[in-house]
C-alpha cells in the first residue's frame, strides 16, 4: 500500500492499484468468468486460479476493515471462520466510501471510470448535491421523475456486465430493488434476505444450482452498527460474531460445490472523536466562498470554490481547518492516481471538488443543510488512512 512521504498528503495511503486492490480483484474474476477488464488481474488470485471452478463468490462486509478484522482477532474473536482462514492485506479504491466501492463491486470500474465518488455527490448538471445511492437529493427529495435513464445519464462502464457465466446479485433488504441497481450492472437474478440466516440460504441455494455462475453477495449491517455505535462498541463485536458464526455455516455448506469464496471489506473505518467533528456549514466566512454545498463522506470533502474568493478561502482554511484535515488541489489528487486507472469518466473533474478536504487522525467532517439536523456517526470512513483503505480478503476453495 503506497505510503505517501511528500507534498500535501504526506503520511497518507493510496489505494495499490498496482495489482492488490479491488480493481484487480474484479478484473481476476471477471475474466475468470468469461468477461473482459482492461485492467490488471489481482496478483494473489489471478483469473486463472478461479477459471477452474464452476462457481464464484465474492462476499462482501461492509466497514470490516483490515484494522477492524486484526482487532477483533486479538480479542479471541472470529473462532468459527476468520480464525480458521488465512487472511491476506488488499486494498479497497479511493475515496475509501461505500458509494466508490460497491459501484466498483457492482461494475469492475474504478472510481476514476465510474466518477461515483461518495455518498454525497456533486451533479453539477442537475444544479445539486445528490445523495447518490438512494437516488435523492441531499435533503430527502426525489432526484429524477420516475422513468428517467439512471443507466443512460450516468453512463458507468461494466466490465462485470460482459461475463458469460450466470451472475447473480445476492443482497440485503431492498437493496437488489433500488433505482440506483439500474446504473452498472444489469443483474437478471436478484435474490433478497433479510438476516445473516438468509445471506447463507440464499448463497448455498444459488451455489448448488447446475452451470458456470457468480455472484456478488453483499452484508451491509456491520458498517451500519459502526456508524451507529463506534467500532469498539460491544454491539459491533457481537455482530461480528454473528458474521463469523455465518460464514462458518456458508463454508460448511458450500463443500463440494466446486467453489470458490471470496471474503472482504468495501473499505474500513476509524473512530472520530465528537468534539473533532466540524460541521462545515459552521466554519465562520467558509459558505461565503463555496458555489455550492460539499459534496463527501466524514472523511473527506469535496469543496466547490468562488474564483473570487479564493484568497479567502486560503484564510479561512488556515484559521478554522486546517488543524482538522490537509487540503489538496482537486486536479492534483486526480494526478496522483488516487481514482485508479482507466480512462476517465467525462463527469469525473466536475465532481472532484475544486479543493479536496482529507481528515486527520481522528477528526471528522460534516454538512449540516439549513432546516436539517446534523448528523454524526462516530465510525467513519471516506479518507486515506491505513485503517479506511486496508481490508482483508479471505479465499476459500469448496472443491468437489
Amino acid at each position: 500500500m503506497p505510503l505517501l512521504a511528500q507534498g500535501p498528503l504526506a503520511g497518507m495511503y493510496l489505494p495499490d492499484y498496482g495489482g492488490r486492490s479491488t480493481v484487480e480483484l474484479l478484473s481476476s474474476i471477471v475474466r475468470s468468468r468469461g468477461g473482459h477488464s482492461p485492467h490488471a488481474e489481482l496478483a494473489l488470485l489471478p483469473a486463472s486460479a478461479l477459471a477452474p471452478r464452476r462457481c464464484v463468490l465474492y462476499l462482501v462486509v461492509d466497514g470490516l476493515g483490515l484494522a477492524q478484522l486484526q482487532r477483533h482477532l486479538a480479542r479471541g474473536q472470529g473462532r468459527h471462520f476468520f480464525a480458521r482462514h488465512r487472511h491476506e492485506a488488499i486494498t479497497t479504491v479511493f475515496p475509501a466510501t461505500t458509494a466508490a466501492a460497491v459501484t466498483t463491486f457492482d461494475t469492475g470500474a474504478s472510481p476514476a471510470e465510474h466518477a461515483i465518488l461518495s455518498w454525497y455527490l456533486h451533479l453539477p448538471d442537475q444544479g445539486c448535491i445528490a445523495t447518490v445511492l438512494r437516488t435523492t437529493t441531499r435533503i430527502g427529495t426525489p432526484l429524477f421523475p420516475e422513468g428517467f435513464d439512471l443507466q443512460a445519464y450516468y453512463a458507468v462502464p461494466s466490465y462485470v456486465a460482459s461475463a458469460t457465466d450466470h451472475a447473480g446479485l445476492l443482497s440485503w433488504g431492498d437493496i437488489v430493488d433500488v433505482p440506483f441497481g439500474r446504473v452498472g450492472t444489469r443483474w437478471a437474478d436478484r435474490r433478497r434476505y433479510d438476516d445473516l440466516d438468509g445471506l447463507v440460504a440464499r448463497t448455498l441455494e444459488f451455489a448448488r444450482e447446475p452451470g458456470r455462475r457468480f455472484a456478488y453477495v453483499y452484508w451491509p449491517r456491520y458498517d451500519g452498527l459502526c456508524h451507529e455505535r463506534g467500532c469498539q462498541h460491544p454491539d459491533v463485536d457481537r455482530h461480528f460474531d454473528d458474521i463469523d458464526g455465518a460464514l462458518a455455516r456458508l463454508v460448511e455448506g458450500l463443500a463440494g460445490s466446486d467453489t470458490t469464496l471470496c471474503v472482504l471489506a468495501d473499505h474500513g473505518l476509524v473512530d472520530a472523536v465528537a468534539s473533532r467533528c466540524i460541521d462545515l456549514a459552521k466554519v465562520p466566512g467558509l459558505r461565503a466562498c463555496l458555489s455550492t454545498a460539499p459534496a463527501g463522506d466524514q472523511r473527506q470533502m469535496s469543496l466547490f470554490l468562488r474564483p473570487h474568493q479564493l484568497a479567502a478561502f486560503d484564510a479561512v482554511y488556515e484559521r478554522e481547518l486546517q488543524r482538522a484535515c490537509v487540503r489538496i488541489d482537486g486536479r492534483a489528487l486526480q494526478a496522483s492516481g488516487a481514482f485508479g486507472p482507466g480512462t476517465p469518466h467525462p463527469a469525473l473533474a466536475e465532481r472532484v471538488g475544486d479543493v479536496v478536504l482529507l481528515s486527520r487522525e481522528d477528526w471528522a467532517m460534516v454538512y449540516t443543510p439549513p432546516g436539517t439536523e446534523p448528523v454524526y456517526m462516530p465510525g467513519s470512513h471516506g479518507g486515506m488512512s491505513a485503517a479506511e483503505i486496508q481490508i482483508p480478503l479471505v479465499v476459500v476453495e469448496a472443491l468437489r
